[in-house]
């Protein structure tokens, strides 16, 4: 059981960039119409017996074909702007219960926890091609009905944007209900369950001759790792990186092992007074209280049951 496997480690552990949909996902198990869609591609009746008498192969080919369907075809609303079409779903035995509310019931209060996750991580989603394009206002407000987000939150993207087109608020707003919003509030229900919590954000932005290097998801990666290397990281950091960046890896790096060998990353934890996050940045980094700004203000009491059928 899950629960039981958390409550039994007692050593710290890192998140990266932790994504709602891993809890809220709607899954082929969870939508009739869904299911039949997939089982037609599978040509087998029946996703449990069925797939045993198929090739791995298979089944993948076939999802490959519902996921492309979902830009006109999708069947859940959610599907269109997010194809994935396997994802984890608490069924109350292998995954008992979601990772908020198990935080929450204190399961995991002995274990030290650091969470990270971009500024602006559905950027580079937007560049590999992974979420739909949306570029006005009607698209919007389709989008945030389809991931059942207040009204509120869109009219509060455009008065914190105001001079940002539809688009990027479209990506600033997907990306926090997906991945900022939700590492917050991970780390916080860690926190107010007793557990001792460390919460960061990268926001190093750099500007090259073919556009900027954005603080995009698995930008982090290799600075945390301090894994620069230009064949592995150019995709992620915009090129090759200079002397600050090295100088930033090194931070980071450091940070990581002494939370690794101490439990302590060098800035305040997360409290019942004070969302402490790390900014990581060039030149230089700062801390700041989180739960006081104008984004996380927004998603004040907005409750994170938002992608549920």
């Amino acid at each position: 059981m899950l629960g039981q496997e958390i409550e039994a480690s007692t050593g710290p552990a890192s998140s990266m960039s932790s994504t709602a949909m891993f809890v809220l996902a709607i899954t082929l198990y969870d939508v009739p119409a869904f299911r039949e869609k997939a089982e037609a591609e599978f040509v087998c009746r029946g996703l449990g017996d069925g797939l045993l008498s198929v090739s791995p192969r298979h089944p993948i080919a076939a999802s490959d074909k519902v996921a492309a369907q979902c830009g006109d075809d999708p069947v859940v609303a959610l599907r269109a702007y997010d194809p994935v079409v396997f994802q984890p779903v608490v069924d109350g035995d292998v995954l008992p219960m979601d990772p908020l509310s198990a935080l929450a019931s204190g399961v995991s209060r002995d274990v030290d926890l650091l969470v990270c996750h971009t500024l602006e991580e559905h950027w580079f989603l937007h560049e590999t091609g992974g979420v739909r394009e949306v570029t006005s206002e009607p698209e919007l407000v389709d989008f945030a009905k389809a991931l059942r987000l207040p009204a509120g939150l869109v009219a509060g993207y455009r008065a914190l944007l105001p001079d940002a087109p539809v688009f990027e608020r479209y990506l600033a707003l997907f990306g926090d209900a997906q991945f900022g919003e939700y590492s917050s509030r991970l780390a916080e229900h860690h926190a107010g369950a007793g557990g001792r919590t460390f919460l960061s954000r990268f926001a190093r932005r750099r500007h090259n001759p073919n556009g900027e290097a954005r603080p995009w998801h698995t930008a982090d990666i290799p600075f945390a790792f301090g894994n620069l290397a230009p064949d592995g990281a150019a995709l992620r950091i915009g090129g090759t990186p200079d002397e600050q960046d090295r100088v930033l890896s090194r931070r980071m790096l450091r940070a990581w092992a002494d939370f690794a060998a101490h439990g302590d990353t060098g800035w305040p934890p997360v409290t019942a007074d004070a969302t402490t996050v790390k900014v990581w940045a060039v030149p230089e980094d700062q801390a700041a209280d989180d739960s006081r700004s104008d984004v996380r203000v927004l998603w004040r009491g907005v409750p994170f049951f938002l992608l549920r059928r």
